[in-house]
């Protein structure tokens, strides 16, 4: 199984994952400072840009991720770091308000 890429922009750290991952874990392993709130999906404290270099490079958001997407009004590119978990490939992380 190949390991994915994940790449935090702006503190600058990339970090090698399996598959099934979360983002969250991602940059814990890291040391990726990251403001987080409930953990579960639905507070959406850790919404942050996510660009991969496959259009399947994370599974697809489940609900009460997407639900809190939707309510935040943030929509393509933006997933919420607790929840999204990586597939494949190389993902890139952008963030401001999320990552120290």
């Amino acid at each position: 199984m190949d390991l994915v890429e994940v790449r935090f922009v702006g503190p600058d750290k990339t970090v090698f994952v399996q598959p099934g991952t979360t983002l969250l874990a991602a940059a814990e392993l890291a040391g990726v400072d990251v403001m987080t709130g409930c953990t579960r999906g639905m507070c959406g404290t850790d919404a942050a840009t996510v660009v991969g270099d496959r259009p399947d490079a994370l599974h697809d958001a489940a609900e009460p991720e997407r639900g809190t997407l939707d309510r935040m009004g943030l929509g393509g590119g933006c997933r919420l770091l607790c929840s999204a978990k990586v597939r494949c490939g190389r993902v890139e992380v952008r963030g401001d308000a999320v990552l120290g």
